[in-house]
């Protein structure tokens, strides 16, 4: 017995860290989050697992809630393909394209640049993804901004890249201490002006996604902005607060949940990755209004009177809590 203890000690490291899979790109419906700054800087050049992020220096300047809607008549019009539209602030829309968990940015709406992808969408990836994930797509559109306006192409590569545990300290709603998986996605642009002579700048757009192990929320988020040219270098820091919607924290959700299709016509269908026993399905609106509940143990059911635009189903079944954004069309 003694021979065998060293190796089970070994063992524990990696079950204190382990990664889980990032089922969905986007933040839970309604969720809000505090605008943060720190001093010093925090620290995310590192990546691999087992890591170890103390963003303990956090001061709130502001707070963001996260709301989600389908596309407008005009919205789509602009950004051809969007299904989604999340608002983070007046100022700060980004839109998605998210057929059967394959997701891909269409346009990009912030106050120093606007991004349409009209060309060529960013993918981002087919969700869940795990640890080790990469993959670089070309992209291509138009721009405007205060200073010019005109086309861009480049590459975004997103990467699952970096698992371990992430400590905060309070900003409004109490410290957090867990284990996350993280991701990163990065832009590298090239923003071309052909009036009143013809200009090529560099512009790069790096974001982290620190998505929680036992419940998947996105619990902070960083985003920074560089276009030298035009002067702009802007960091915006998030710390999740809190989400009427959100699964209990006890709840470790490792298996992909998929609603299909989706978009949803008549009839909304849930698949597993295993066999699960469903105990309930509650489908709420956007505003966390509940519109249907069953309890029951089935994988399809009707939404035929359900109105156009966006909702949330969260299912309970034997093995966990999950939830999922659907369109109903």
């Amino acid at each position: 017995m003694k021979t065998k203890l060293p190796f089970i000690f070994l063992l524990l490291p990696a079950l204190f860290f382990a990664q889980a899979p990032i089922n969905d790109f986007f933040s839970i419906p309604m969720s809000s989050y505090a605008i943060v700054e720190s001093t010093p800087e925090i620290d995310q050049s590192a990546s691999g697992g087992g890591l170890t992020w103390n963003f303990t220096n956090l001061t709130s300047t502001g707070t963001n809630l996260d709301i989600y809607t389908a596309p407008t008549a005009g919205e789509l019009a602009t950004y051809p393909g969007t299904t989604e539209v999340l608002s983070i602030s007046a100022d700060n829309k980004i839109y998605s394209k998210d057929i059967s968990d394959v997701l891909s940015l269409t346009g990009i709406a912030a106050p120093d640049v606007d991004l349409n992808y009209i060309n060529d969408n960013a993918y981002i990836g087919t969700f869940p993804l795990n640890f080790g994930y990469s993959n670089t797509d070309t992209v291509g559109g138009t721009f405007s901004s205060a200073f010019a306006s005109g086309t861009f192409t480049g590459t975004v590569n997103a990467t699952v890249d970096a698992y371990g545990t992430l400590n905060m300290n309070d900003v409004g709603e109490g410290t957090y201490s867990g284990n996350i998986t993280r991701l990163k996605v990065v832009q590298n642009l090239t923003l071309s002006i052909s009036s009143p002579f013809p200009i090529n700048a560099p512009a790069t757009q790096t974001s982290y996604y620190y998505y929680d192990n036992s419940n998947n929320n996105l619990v902070f988020r960083s985003n920074t902005i560089e276009v030298a040219l035009a002067g702009i270098n802007e960091t915006v820091l998030e710390s999740f607060l809190t989400n009427p919607l959100s699964t209990p924290n006890n709840v470790l959700v490792t298996n992909a949940f998929t609603v299909v299709p989706n978009p949803v016509g008549d009839v909304l269908n849930m698949q597993f990755n295993q066999n699960e026993t469903i105990h309930s399905i509650t489908l709420m609106d956007m505003s966390g209004r509940q519109v249907l509940s069953v309890n029951d143990n089935i994988t399809s059911i009707s939404v035929s009177h359900l109105q156009i635009g966006m909702y949330l189903a969260k299912i309970t079944t034997d093995k966990g809590v999950y939830t999922k954004k659907f369109l109903k069309k």
